[in-house]
């Protein structure tokens, strides 16, 4: 199961919601000010979609104040959603040279790195945002760079990552559906079975979740337990993805 747009997509809206920094720009002034405003402006313009709007104002406020480091942060995120990849890795490169302490800006160029399948590019900026202490979420970048690193085919690296996020936020859902998911592909049926209990016991029920719930049970015979997964998938479920596999899967069966 893949959690990766729900991850990186947290990990932009974090940049977008961050508190203002920036390098060494000056204290005061009105040019930092009229860059601030103009940077929130951009921002509230890429949330509403509206890319174009969004960049013009943050090159605004970056001709005001080209050491603002969000606003860095903020215009490579339009560039990347209007397809000008080398326009977004300038300017996340600057984000994280101005603000070496901004562990948003950190996560989301690794995230922007990660897509670009160079994972060992990535893979320091994600353990810088993960490592500081003032981060909210490192959860969120450490499972982000257990995706990453999956993706890259670093099984054990990957495995590492996740759990380093359950240690920082136990019931974090996407590191626990990665590695029940992981452990369901390596064969490691009853240590997939654990994370989906785990996952149940604190969140709501998703399709792939039963799905993968639906087939570690079928693995360790556990014929019982399979069908309450396929019962609830079916009864909470109708019309997903996983539910139409389950039909497949029980049609070769002969059920």
């Amino acid at each position: 199961m893949s959690t990766l747009r729900s991850i990186w997509l947290c990990g932009v809206c974090v940049v977008l919601q961050a508190c203002v920094t920036s390098g060494d720009t000056n204290d005061g002034g009105t040019d930092t000010e009229a860059a601030v405003a103009n940077m929130n402006l951009g921002a509230g313009y890429l949330r509403q979609g509206r890319t174009d709007l969004a960049i013009e104002r943050l090159l605004r406020a970056l001709d005001q104040d080209p050491k603002l480091a969000d606003a860095h942060s903020t215009i490579a995120i339009a560039y990347d959603q209007i397809g000008s990849p080398e326009d977004a890795e300038n300017h996340y490169r600057r984000a994280t040279q101005l603000g070496p302490d901004n562990a948003a800006a950190a996560n989301s160029y690794a995230v922007f790195l990660c897509r670009q399948n160079r994972w060992p590019e990535a893979e320091p900026y994600f353990r810088r945002a993960a490592d500081n202490r003032t981060y909210g979420t490192p959860e969120v970048a450490l499972t982000n760079a257990g995706v990453c690193a999956r993706d890259a085919g670093e099984l054990q690296q990957a495995g590492v990552f996740f759990r380093a996020a359950l240690t920082k936020s136990p019931v974090f859902a996407d590191a626990l559906s990665n590695l029940m998911d992981m452990s369901y592909q390596s064969g490691e049926f009853m240590q997939a079975r654990a994370f989906v209990e785990r996952y149940l016991d604190a969140h709501p029920a998703t399709a792939p979740v039963l799905w993968v719930c639906f087939n570690v049970e079928r693995e360790l015979k556990d014929n019982a337990a399979a069908d309450r997964c396929a019962t609830q998938l079916r009864a909470e479920f109708r019309g997903s993805t996983e539910l139409a596999q389950l039909e497949e899967q029980q049609r070769r069966d002969g059920r």
